[in-house]
């Protein structure tokens, strides 16, 4: 057995499609690196560093004159596939759910055909082993256990999550599938551009319940709550998860309700979208598929401001 960890860089936030670089790190079943590289992609599109909010972007450190000169995807797609299928491999990552998505996304964009395969997150299995309610970015990780790396460069991140595998399994004495077994660790799969995240199932027991009681406070708010105006104009809006998890939801939805417009869990039926400030974990993966939606020009995101203003009439 062999593990490979993985990371992809996009060089626009506001494009999945725009990777720019894949780190790839193979090593042996005791961790010992065989194989490590970063594989540079022309992003075909205008740089965006910024991210989609105001001050939230990263700085890649990008040499556009190499970049320039990389291959595009497709040039480099078979080799991306050929080692992200491999039977031989496990497959993981930090916070992998966002690369799988830009993996799809580029495939997408020049139709072709999806990378199929299955993996672990390093980040959901330390925030296990730590009994922490907030996973941790690689930056966090690597202080706690005095690594230096640099952080946003893709094969040093691969390196990183390889890391935090490592120490997890040394720590704990246990192998890779008895740490899945002890935290009940669904492994992820991409299927036909279909995305099964990895999660444990000993923490979605708990987080299903929480979050079934809170919706549907929500949902008696809306249907209790007496229409005054039509601003909204039957408008469908979504509003991030940490906000439906708090008092803040109940206070949206009853201002949605009260202008006339209507509230949905179902992003796609959204044509708006009230994000949190300052975003949380919890918004993490909806955010991704929001910024999807918004690029396809099905969502529009508001910020906390922007929307107190629409049910002002300004």
């Amino acid at each position: 057995m062999k593990y490979l960890a993985f990371d992809i860089e996009a060089a626009n936030g506001y494009k999945l499609y725009s990777i720019c670089s894949i780190g790839v790190v193979v090593a042996d079943e005791n961790f010992n690196v065989l194989h490590s590289t970063n594989i540079w992609i022309n992003p075909k599109c205008k740089y965006n560093l910024n991210g989609t909010r105001q001050n939230v972007g990263i700085d890649l450190k990008l040499d556009k004159q190499l970049l320039d000169s990389s291959p595009d995807f497709p040039l480099v797609y078979q080799k991306i596939k050929d080692m992200l299928e491999d039977d031989s491999v496990v497959v993981l990552g930090h916070a992998v759910d966002a690369d799988v998505r830009m993996l799809n996304a580029a495939c997408n964009h020049y139709r072709l055909p999806p990378i199929n395969f299955k993996f672990i997150c390093s980040q959901l299995l330390y925030k296990m082993y730590k009994g922490e309610k907030e996973v941790k970015a690689l930056n966090k990780i690597a202080n706690e256990l005095n690594l230096e790396f640099s952080q946003h460069n893709s094969e040093s991140d691969a390196w990183m999550s390889l890391q935090t595998l490592k120490y997890l399994v040394q720590t704990t004495n246990l192998s890779l599938n008895q740490l899945l077994e002890k935290y009940q660790i669904r492994i992820g799969e991409n299927n036909d551009f279909d995305l099964t995240r990895s999660v444990s199932l000993l923490e979605n027991v708990s987080k299903k319940h929480v979050t079934q009681k809170a919706l549907q406070k929500l949902k008696e708010t809306y249907y209790q709550t007496e229409q005054k105006t039509n601003l909204l104009n039957n408008a469908v809006f979504g509003i991030a998860r940490s906000y439906e998890l708090t008092q803040k939801g109940v206070e949206l939805v009853e201002k949605i309700a009260q202008n006339g417009g209507r509230y949905s869990t179902y992003l796609k039926k959204c044509n708006f979208y009230v994000m949190a400030e300052p975003s949380t974990q919890q918004d993490a993966l909806r955010e991704k598929r929001v910024e999807e939606l918004q690029n396809e020009k099905l969502i529009t995101i508001l910020t906390q401001k922007e929307f107190d203003k629409m049910v002002k009439g300004e």
